[in-house]
């Protein structure tokens, strides 16, 4: 089965960690390319939402999508975060993206990453309020956490489809 990442960047962190997915899987699958058999979408967060061109995919292509295996990654900056502000922050993108996916395409997976977050991304009074409460820069990215979760979608694709039930109950 052949495997797309597909993924929308901002700053070029997205496009790094999807690449590193693609990598990761083609070490195991042998080969990792543009077809739809199944599918990885990415997509940096900015104000809580995708970026404008991961979401017209993902929604021009619900149907297709929604016959294949689809899992999807975003990459956001809640450890960039004040601490006490890190785990409410990672939710509520988790709670936004929930609402904005297509809900005809299930997802086997969905995890939020964690990005580069850069001083100069940041207009100069907002940097400096920012790093008051305790906000960070800097690269945030786990590539552990980020193997870990490509490994278990590798797995997935790699064991033979279940066999269909047979609607009989024993017991």
């Amino acid at each position: 089965m052949t495997v797309l990442v597909a993924y929308a960047s901002a700053f070029g962190s997205t496009r790094e960690i999807a690449q590193h997915v693609a990598s990761r899987m083609a070490v195991a699958r042998g080969e990792v390319e543009c077809r739809s058999e199944a599918v990885v979408v990415g997509s940096a967060i900015h104000n809580q939402a995708w970026l404008p061109p991961a979401l017209p995919f993902f929604n021009g292509h619900a149907r297709e999508l929604a016959i294949r295996p689809v899992w999807a990654f975003s990459v956001g900056m809640a450890d960039a975060l004040p601490r006490p502000f890190r785990k409410r922050g990672a939710a509520l993108q988790q709670e936004r993206l929930a609402r904005v996916l297509v809900k005809e395409v299930p997802l086997r997976g969905h995890e939020i990453f964690s990005g580069v977050y850069k001083a100069g991304q940041m207009p100069a009074p907002l940097r400096m309020l920012f790093r008051l409460v305790g906000g960070r820069f800097g690269d945030f990215r786990d590539w552990a956490a980020d193997d870990g979760w490509t490994d278990q979608i590798t797995d997935q694709l790699t064991r033979p489809a279940s066999s269909p039930s047979t609607g009989i109950i024993t017991g």
